[in-house]
């Protein structure tokens, strides 16, 4: 039995939030002069619009939340800093800066317009493919069921020139069709309506971005509650989308692109089909993103209140052969999991032990859990909810999990668990783009 667990894996969830200063938050290359020097010429220049430095904004969505950003934007050797800034009262409500060194000192060059009233991203690629970064930032208006509009800013020596903007619900920055070459994958929903993904590259000749091809998603999308794009198999590329269709119900699709045109991989949605929502990941670290169902314990098919039930998660991962039937064949089986649904802790079960574990029917996912074997009914590891004057009185071969106000969940094992720790972002609902996953 402690060979058979020596792979079962207890982590807990948790979170946490930096707020720091400006002038912390610029972002490398590290300047020849004081940092301050560029925050005080910054605030000078918004002083001058009669503006407070509070105007400054940060990406609502990024990874990187820096309010400042630091690039040689032209290549012509001169660094040059952008930022965006907040004008409440104009008929543009959001507006962006580039700075310029010049010396030890920073120089405004020029003001441009932004689009809506929140600025979810904020990054450099170059998209016109001149070996030049582009300003990239996508817009909102701060509303789920408003358009997003994603802007492309060229900038050489003393102008800026934009590129027509594209709506979005989600978008993704990569090489979606394979020809080394940056474009712009996004996926656009409206709620309930339709629902479809394209993908763009910057034509030069006509100074726009050009669409390579486009995917009807279907009309009855409530939200895509996560979206990742990385490799999908081993030598593919894709995007999985995570959508939300009825109440709490939801599916996956898996998109790829061949020969410039998209494929939707599994078009069977009871293959993906899970009864809570499930977010597609990298589950297993090897570069890969894999897709999760909810499977119910044995002896828990006949229940009826899906709250009442600690589902296992089962994670698959696609084995990169198109087939146009029996796609289920292509589904590789990965892990197998106990997620506790509010993200306090997981339970992850070894492959050789997929289908051999279950719950007993008297566990309750709220106050206690007993993992048994299928076949003998042995308990393999047990998490219990304490009451904080029970914990001062539980037996000593119980570790704590997670320690709350009034309470701890802890677990106890029959065999080797290793307990680990694993940070998780909390959840959001914000406009956000694609997040690449993976390698």
């Amino acid at each position: 039995m402690q060979a058979l667990l020596a792979g079962l894996l207890l982590l807990i969830i948790s979170g946490c939030t930096f707020i720091q200063d400006p002038v912390s938050l610029m972002k490398k290359p590290d300047l020849p002069t004081d940092k301050a020097t560029l925050n005080g010429a910054i605030q000078s220049a918004l002083l001058k619009n009669k503006l407070e430095t509070g105007a400054i904004i940060r990406p609502r969505s990024d990874v990187d939340s820096s309010s400042i950003r630091i690039h040689d934007l032209d290549n012509d050797g001169i660094l040059e800093a952008v930022v965006f800034y907040q004008t409440p009262d104009d008929e543009v409500k959001i507006h962006g800066m580039i700075m310029q060194q010049q010396g030890d000192t920073w120089v405004k060059k020029l003001d441009f317009d932004g689009e809506g009233t929140v600025l979810e991203s904020f990054d450099f690629v170059d998209f016109t493919n001149d070996g030049k970064v582009d300003i990239v930032a996508g817009f909102s208006r701060g509303e789920e069921d408003l358009q997003n509009l994603l802007a492309v800013y060229s900038f050489s020596g003393d102008s800026l020139e934009k590129i027509p903007a594209l709506p979005y619900t989600h978008f993704n920055i990569g090489d979606m069709n394979g020809d080394k070459i940056n474009d712009i994958t996004v996926v656009y929903l409206q709620q309930k309506e339709l629902s479809y993904i394209s993908t763009y590259q910057y034509d030069k000749f006509e100074d726009a971005f050009v669409e390579l091809n486009k995917l009807d998603l279907g009309p009855n999308i409530e939200s895509y509650y996560n979206v990742v794009a990385g490799k999908v198999a081993k030598d593919k590329e894709g995007i999985i989308l995570d959508a939300s269709v009825v109440s709490n119900s939801s599916y996956s699709k898996l998109i790829i692109m061949e020969d410039n045109e998209f494929i939707d991989v599994l078009q069977d949605e009871l293959l993906t089909y899970k009864e809570l929502p499930v977010e597609s990941e990298d589950v297993n670290d090897d570069g890969i993103l894999e897709f999760g169902v909810l499977t119910r314990p044995s002896g828990w098919e006949d229940r009826l209140i899906l709250d009442e039930i600690p589902f296992f998660t089962t994670y698959f991962q696609w084995d990169g052969e198109v087939r146009e039937s029996n796609e289920k064949e292509g589904l590789q089986f990965v892990l197998q999991r106990y997620y506790d649904m509010n993200n306090r802790f997981y339970l992850d079960f070894p492959p050789d032990m997929y289908n051999k574990i279950t719950i007993t029917p008297e566990s309750n996912k709220n106050a206690y859990l007993n993992f048994v074997m299928t076949d003998t009914g042995e308990s393999v590891a047990e998490i219990k909810f304490f009451s904080t004057a029970q914990w001062g009185k539980a037996e000593s071969d119980w570790d704590i999990l997670v320690k709350e106000k009034n309470r701890v969940i802890a677990y106890r094992s029959h065999g080797d668990l290793k307990l680990s720790k694993k940070d998780k972002k909390p959840s959001s609902n914000n406009v956000a783009p694609i997040e690449r996953k993976g390698n």
